[in-house]
C-alpha cells in the first residue's frame, strides 16, 4: 500500500473514532477494490472527508469543486448506494454505522422521489425511495459475474464486466445479464401497443398472435447497456449506426446497424449486434447475410444475431446459420419469453476463445 493510501486510511480511522476492536479493513477492501467503477473517482469523498461531514449536499458541492462534468443525478446515486454498502456490511464500525443510519433515516423521512439508476427510465416512472428494499452482494464484488446478478439493486454500480479466460469481453454473458434487467411491463405492453403479427409462427399454440416488435427489445437493451456499460465502465454504445454503401445498382444505400459495443480506448468494436423479433426462417437467413455488410465498414471482433422471439419452439428447436457463415464468425442467440416476460429461455451457438463451436440449448435465463 502506498504512503498516501496509508495516511488516507489512518486519517479515516481517526475521523471515525474507531475502537480498538473495530475493523473496517474488509469493508475498505470491498469498496476500494471496486472504486474504478465510479466515474472520475467520486467515491474518494468517503476517504477524504470525515464521516461527520457526510451529506448529499456536501457531496454535490465536493463533486462540483473536484470534477469538471457531472452526470445528472450521478452524485445522488453514488452517494446513497455507497451508504447502503456501509450499512449492510457486518464489519462496519459503530461510528460509521450511526452516521450512515442517521443520513438514511433523514432520507427516508424526506420522502424525496428519485429514479433508481437502472429503473424504467424509458417510461420515466418515479418511485418513492424507501430504506428496506436495497440489498447488497458484497461477497460477489471481487470476482467475475457468476450466474444472474441484478443490476437494479444497491450493487448496480459494481456489476463487473463478464470476461472470458483470455480477458476478452464475454458478449453472451453481457446479453444474459442485461436481459434480466429488461422492464417486464415494457415488454408485456409490446404485445398490445408496439406489436406485429406472428403470422404462421406458432405462439402459445396459436397462429397470427400479436407479439412485440423489434424496436421494443432494441430500446430496452440500449437503455440497460448505456446505464451499465457506458455510464459505469466507459464503454461506447451506439444504436442505429448510420452507414452508406454503394449497391449493385451503383446507387448509395442507407444501412443501419442495430447496436455496437466498444471498449474505451480500443481500436475495434467488441461486438456488432443485429436484432430480430419473432422472425421466420427466411427473415433470419436474410439478416444472417445482411450483418456482413456492416462488417465491411465497422471492424468488430464479434458478430451476433440476437433473436427475441415468442415462437413456441425457437429455443427447443433453434435455427442456425450455415456452417460457412459460422466459419466467418457469425454467432447467434435466440431468446424466448412468455407474454409477461417473466419466463425467459435461451439457445445459442457461438465460438469460444479457442475457436471451438459451442452450443447451448434451452437454458433458463429468467423465471
Amino acid at each position: 500500500m502506498s504512503t498516501s493510501a496509508t495516511s488516507r486510511y489512518s486519517s479515516l480511522d481517526e475521523n471515525l473514532n474507531l475502537n480498538e476492536n473495530d475493523s473496517i479493513i474488509p469493508l475498505r477492501q470491498n469498496i476500494d477494490g471496486q472504486r474504478r467503477v465510479f466515474k472520475k473517482g467520486r467515491v474518494e469523498y468517503f476517504w477524504s472527508v470525515p464521516c461527520e461531514t457526510w451529506s448529499i449536499q456536501h457531496f454535490k458541492s465536493w463533486s462540483a469543486d473536484n470534477f469538471d462534468y457531472i452526470e445528472r443525478n450521478e452524485e445522488y446515486t453514488i452517494f446513497y448506494n455507497t451508504l447502503y454498502i456501509f450499512r449492510d456490511d457486518s464489519v462496519t464500525s459503530q461510528g460509521i454505522l450511526e452516521v450512515v443510519k442517521n443520513i438514511l433515516r433523514k432520507k427516508k423521512v424526506s420522502g424525496k422521489k428519485i429514479r433508481k439508476p437502472l429503473s424504467d427510465t424509458s417510461n420515466q416512472q418515479e418511485v418513492e425511495e424507501v430504506l428496506e428494499p436495497f440489498e447488497s452482494d458484497l461477497s460477489a464484488f471481487p470476482g467475475p459475474v457468476v450466474g444472474k446478478r441484478s443490476i437494479d439493486n444497491v450493487s448496480d454500480m459494481y456489476v463487473d464486466i463478464p470476461l472470458r479466460n483470455d480477458g476478452s469481453t464475454d458478449i453472451l454473458e453481457i446479453l444474459k445479464i442485461a436481459i434480466c434487467e429488461f422492464d417486464q411491463g415494457t415488454i408485456a405492453l409490446g404485445s398490445s401497443r408496439s406489436y406485429k403479427s406472428s403470422n404462421h409462427l406458432c405462439v402459445d399454440s396459436m397462429h397470427f398472435v400479436n407479439v412485440p416488435r423489434e424496436s421494443t427489445y432494441d430500446a430496452e437493451l440500449h437503455r440497460v447497456l448505456v446505464n451499465w456499460l457506458r455510464k459505469i465502465h466507459g464503454y461506447e454504445i451506439t444504436g442505429q449506426w448510420h452507414l452508406e454503401q454503394v449497391g449493385d445498382d451503383g446507387d448509395f444505400h442507407n444501412l443501419y446497424c442495430d447496436l455496437t459495443i466498444k471498449k474505451p480506448d480500443s481500436l475495434h468494436l467488441e461486438a456488432l449486434l443485429e436484432f430480430l423479433a419473432t422472425a421466420s426462417i427466411s427473415k433470419l437467413n436474410e439478416h444472417f447475410e445482411q450483418v456482413f455488410k456492416y462488417i465491411k465498414q465497422l471492424h468488430s471482433k464479434e458478430i451476433w444475431i440476437v433473436h427475441f422471439s415468442r415462437e413456441d419452439s425457437v429455443v427447443t428447436n433453434p435455427y442456425w446459420p450455415s456452417e460457412k457463415l459460422q466459419e466467418k464468425g457469425l454467432n447467434v442467440v435466440h431468446f424466448w419469453h412468455d407474454r409477461e416476460f417473466k419466463n425467459v429461455r435461451m439457445s445459442a451457438r457461438f465460438r469460444d476463445v479457442t475457436g471451438k463451436f459451442c452450443e447451448i440449448i434451452d437454458e433458463q435465463i429468467l423465471s
